[in-house]
């Protein structure tokens, strides 16, 4: 496995037939279709740091809550500074690795081309070759659309036939020169391509496989997202139609027990494990990325949190013969924070959770939940666009659907929503969204699409030197600049627009 993994990074350097002449004897070349799941499984599939929660702290989910007069939290709420208040440099100052997303989904992306470009030279079943191509497709398509919606205008704003997009590597060989950037629709146009093809291959070549894996459904998932975010209506009700009609499946909170309905993370029940949830249609990444988020400190962590006015947005009632919003505590790891300036103590939600308390469950992916949303949207959509009232019925009844498998009805039935009014539905549509989806990856995205809204945050160390930070409507800072190191190596790149 080692050998087949420095095989691959040697072809980020040299072309493959040079690296045939030249490299060492001793290396070894994938020549069976097992070798080659190694290098998918190592260098295609996302990992525990994949999922980028760093792009939280761009959102209104995050909020500062400074140092509470403890010098040893100064540096914690110092070091994501650049990313609070959407830095140019914030690339240079977060220094790691796990933040450069760039770097990490290029490198992923030339995983899966190597499985694409390597499954003609290796022996094994045909059956279990197509298959694991459809993987490749599937998951090369998904990691252009985290970048095109990193590093480029979205999709519905502007011309996308015009605005830049991202590079289109779509070959394991170095080619002659560098890679300019394609414009926001023909990455798209990619993203549809490699879709149909890897689902067409994984529906024909069907294989058991853990939840761990991309399989056809999942393929049509994603495919769901693309179209939500073009705006095409129609295909993402199409494709969530597809998913929907083979796994409707949603976990109702309410049947967790009473200890996971308090402070999550003390509890194993969950939604991304697959022994609790029935919802799971694809999994990945454990719990460990989410230490950014604290200051390491066991008595005082966590200077940065999920925000007040995400929290709000919860129903909540303490008296168990009222309706409630179970997900205020089931979605979110809870800890004491305590400001010694003023000697206090405060439970903060400090961010969302929703892996379990074993790293070895995964805390994202997708789940049925967003199928049901993506849904209800283009519902809405439809709504606004036809004004037939049929279209905000069918929208209802999938949020009333999702929210009856949120709230606690051990007591008390569900008490259904019911909008008449379009953007009032919209807007509730949003803030459920927001509900449901937050920390699994989408609001940043989701901000964009809906228009680039202008968002504050309060950045302090000491309670007495709080600083206003405002990211304008339709500021460019919502597309994030390309890292130095990519422009030092490709000059064909032009960085976007500050």
């Amino acid at each position: 496995m080692k050998n087949i993994l420095y095989f691959i990074l040697l072809l980020g350097f040299v072309g493959c037939s040079d690296f045939l002449e030249e490299a060492s004897q001793d290396e070894v070349r994938p020549t069976t279709a097992d070798d080659l799941m190694q290098v998918m499984v190592g260098e295609g599939y996302p990992m525990d740091y994949f999922q980028y929660v760093y792009v939280d702290f761009l959102t209104d989910d995050v909020q500062c809550n400074g140092a509470g007069g403890q010098e040893t939290l100064e540096s914690s709420v110092e070091d994501m500074y650049s990313l609070f208040s959407w830095s140019d440099d914030m690339y240079e100052k977060l220094t790691h690795d796990k933040y450069n997303t760039w770097q990490i989904c290029y490198n992923k992306i030339m995983g899966c081309n190597t499985v694409i470009d390597y499954m003609d030279r290796v022996s094994g079943e045909e059956k279990t070759k197509n298959n694991m191509l459809g993987q490749a497709l599937v998951l090369r398509a998904y990691y252009y659309l985290l970048l095109v919606n990193y590093y480029a205008l979205p999709y519905n704003y502007g011309d996308p036939t015009k605005n830049l997009g991202v590079p289109l590597k779509l070959e394991m060989e170095v080619v002659d020169g560098f890679l300019p950037r394609k414009t926001v629709a023909e990455v798209y146009e990619q993203m549809i391509t490699d879709l149909e093809k890897g689902i067409k291959l994984l529906e024909e070549n069907k294989m058991e496989m853990s939840l761990y894996k991309i399989s056809a459904l999942a393929g049509k998932a994603i495919l769901c997202r693309v179209y939500l975010y073009m705006e095409d209506w129609d295909n993402a009700l199409k494709y969530a139609n597809m998913v929907l009609g083979e796994k409707p499946a949603l976990t109702s909170l309410a049947s967790a027990p009473e200890d996971a309905m308090q402070y999550q993370g003390s509890n194993t029940w969950c939604v991304y494990n697959e022994s609790t949830s029935n919802e799971i249609i694809w999994m990945y990444g454990g719990n460990r990325e989410y230490s950014c988020y604290s200051s390491g400190n066991s008595v005082a962590t966590n200077p940065y949190t999920a925000s007040d006015e995400l929290m709000d947005l919860y129903e909540f009632s303490t008296d168990s013969d009222n309706h409630w919003d179970l997900r205020r505590y089931m979605y979110f790891k809870y800890g004491a924070w305590v400001d010694w300036s003023i000697f206090r103590a405060t439970i903060f939600p400090a961010y969302g959770f929703k892996g379990g308390k074993n790293e070895k469950w995964a805390s994202h992916g997708i789940r049925t939940a967003e199928l049901y949303l993506n849904r209800a949207e283009a519902y809405v959509r439809k709504f606004m666009e036809t004004g037939e009232d049929n279209y905000r019925t069918l929208a209802l009844a999938d949020l009333n659907k999702l929210r009856e498998n949120r709230y606690d009805t051990r007591n008390v039935a569900y008490n259904k929503v019911d909008y008449t009014n379009a953007e009032e539905l919209l807007q509730f549509y949003k803030d459920e969204r927001r509900r449901e989806l937050c920390f699994e990856g989408h609001r940043w995205f989701d901000l964009r699409r809906y228009g680039m809204p202008e968002l504050t945050h309060v950045y302090f160390i000491k309670a007495d030197s709080k600083q206003q930070l405002v990211l304008g409507k339709e500021d460019p800072r919502y597309v994030l600049p390309i890292p130095k190191s990519a422009l030092d190596r490709n000059p064909y790149l032009e960085q976007n627009k500050r």
